[in-house]
């Protein structure tokens, strides 16, 4: 029965209007302007000020580039998604899902923990140099996004391997803006 403990805090925060968007799917460009749509307004009902919106669709948005870039989107037709954001107190969580070669775990694995030993100034610091230098990776990017998401959020960035198969597992991420004083 242990189980079937995350259903129940899943209807738990759906009851108490914690989950402001859950979405689980394949991601399209219309549907990713729909729910950043939706999310603008629900943000601006809950009057969120503007340097704190700003922050939180940035951090958004960068998630969602992860996940189109960093998801199997080659090797798995019609590959899932999940997005979350909910409201707790004072804070938005921003998690995500998507399946991520086993191979690329390690690596993953290694930069969010690198990232997150970094204090705001290092951040700053390391984020300006990689702008500078602009060394890219053979996928053709930067690594900045995770870098600016860690900038932008409150706390540290928190993420878990599901293990899928041996070829595979499910990658979940999340972060946290806090939108209230």
């Amino acid at each position: 029965m242990a189980d079937l403990d995350y259903v129940a805090k899943f209807h738990d925060h759906l009851d108490r209007g914690q989950i402001m968007l859950a979405y689980d799917g394949v991601l399209s460009s219309e549907i990713v302007e729909a729910f950043i749509s939706r999310l603008k307004q629900d943000i601006e009902a809950i009057d969120v000020p503007k340097k704190e919106r700003k922050r939180f669709f940035s951090i958004v948005v960068e998630c969602i580039q992860n996940l189109s870039k960093h998801g199997n989107i080659a090797e798995l037709k019609d590959t899932n998604f999940l997005v979350i954001v909910e409201k707790e107190n004072e804070t938005l969580k921003i998690s995500t899902g998507n399946v991520v070669k086993a191979e690329s775990e390690e690596t993953i694995q290694q930069w969010i923990n690198y990232v997150n030993t970094k204090n705001e100034e290092e951040l700053k610091t390391l984020y300006k140099n990689g702008v500078k230098n602009n060394k890219l990776s053979e996928r053709g990017e930067a690594s900045l996004g995770l870098i600016d998401i860690a900038r932008k959020s409150s706390k540290k960035l928190q993420y878990e391997f599901k293990k899928i198969d041996e070829k595979s597992s499910y990658f979940l991420f999340q972060t946290q803006v806090r939108v209230m004083s």
